[in-house]
């Protein structure tokens, strides 16, 4: 009962929240969707417009995609059923926070102690915002958590790696979770699965080696080599150039300015309640805890040596999308054993749920939304600079939470049909 409950609010609230392709990122996904689709070919020069002339590569004459292609082959079905392509990031989303349930039952035992588990994860962390939008994180998440779950109730080890195969064309990154796994396997002793396992990955990740080498000459050169308007990303040398304690504090962190508001960013500033998932590596058991160790401890550590570890335009965490639910399911091991901090956890729950929420405002509200309200505000709250608290008094916090409500629910922006 309580996951068909999951399921029905995350998908509900996935769909009505969904927003179409909307920056360059996303537009030049759908670019290559296109190409493939409309011209039979990778190069996206016809549609090199939906890149702004920024998320793109350029060989000679021809323009690429500067993504991974992963996303793009997986909604060309999509595309010719005439289907919003964000639909693959919902219901990668959706099965994310399935999956998250299912991993806390096994070590909570609990059906509400998992339900509130997926919860936090579906609605309290950026898996949210990014299972709305087209774009790469959802769908990368997704692979990755599946791969594990088969993992964890002993699937084939060939399955597993193809599974992480496909993750890293989705998400290049996703290499480093699956030499995670690798790692795993050997500190625990299970030699046996190895082999498969890495036979796999080499059969899940052929069609991103195939499409390299036709668009950048080598199966092992990637789309960031010949990026246009990133030219730092060319080389790992100018990539990962942070100084890796300056970053990693930013990840956890990071509060940058957004029009006008100073919004959260980081991990522990946007979603605080996963100090929680922190304290409960306490109680995990030692096959979990070096099984989510590699899946989280490398990535937080590669990336915040990244140029841009806030995840560029985004200022957030995106860039370890991957890793979160693997900070989000030890939460449900806290809950068990600290089950006199339920309040606590829960006013973090809704915290971090009010950060998520004012991050996917702040992208749809409009700079006229801002003057009107701010107009209307009485001088005198003004100039004594009341809290949010005396605002409640005044009819202008209902018309915040009406705005606030058309942001998530009503406002739409679809880059392709401009």
């Amino acid at each position: 009962m309580w996951l068909v409950i999951l399921i029905v609010i995350a998908g509900v609230v996935y769909l009505a929240s969904m927003q179409g392709i909307t920056c360059c990122n996303s537009g030049s996904l759908y670019a290559l969707v296109r190409a493939i689709v409309d011209k039979k070919k990778p190069s996206i020069n016809e549609f090199i417009k939906y890149t702004r002339y920024m998320d793109c590569s350029k060989v000679g004459k021809k323009y690429y995609t500067d993504r991974p292609p992963g996303l793009s082959f997986a909604a060309i079905p999509f595309y010719i059923l005439g289907l919003n392509l964000t639909f693959i990031s919902v219901i990668s989303g959706v099965l994310s926070s399935v999956l998250v349930y299912l991993i806390a039952m096994q070590l909570a035992n609990n059906p509400i102690i998992a339900f509130f588990t997926a919860i936090i994860f579906a609605f309290c962390t950026i898996n949210w915002r990014y299972s709305t939008l087209f774009i790469i994180h959802s769908l990368s998440a997704f692979l990755v958590l599946l791969s594990v779950y088969l993992l964890l109730l002993g699937y084939p080890a060939l399955l597993i790696g193809i599974i992480l195969g496909l993750s890293t064309i989705v998400e290049y990154t996703n290499s480093v979770l699956f030499l995670g796994i690798l790692v795993t396997q050997i500190i625990l002793g299970n030699f046996s699965i190895l082999p498969l396992m890495i036979l796999g990955y080499v059969i899940g990740v052929t069609p991103l080696l195939v499409y390299n080498k036709k668009c950048f000459g080598s199966p092992f050169t990637t789309s960031y080599k010949y990026s246009t308007y990133f030219k730092w990303s060319n080389s790992s040398r100018t990539t990962f150039v942070t100084p890796m304690i300056n970053g990693a504090l930013g990840l956890l962190f990071f509060i940058p300015r957004k029009r006008g508001f100073r919004l959260p960013g980081g991990i522990l500033s946007m979603s605080p309640v996963l100090i929680f998932g922190l304290i409960g590596y306490l109680y995990l058991p030692f096959s979990y805890l070096v099984l989510f160790l590699s899946l989280s401890l490398p990535l937080f550590l590669i990336m915040s040596k990244h140029k841009t570890w806030w995840g560029g335009g985004a200022g957030d965490y995106r860039y370890l999308s991957s890793m979160i639910p693997y900070l989000v399911i030890p939460i449900s091991l806290s809950m068990k054993n600290l089950n006199f901090l339920w309040p606590l956890i829960l006013l973090l729950a809704l915290i971090s749920f009010v950060m998520v929420v004012s991050r996917m405002v702040i992208y749809t509200i409009l700079p006229s939304d801002l003057k009107k309200i701010d107009s209307e505000i009485p001088a005198k709250i003004k100039k004594r600079k009341i809290a949010i608290l005396e605002l409640a008094k005044f009819r202008y916090l209902r018309k915040i939470l009406l705005l606030t409500f058309e942001c998530l629910f009503i406002r739409k922006i679809h880059l392709e049909e401009k």
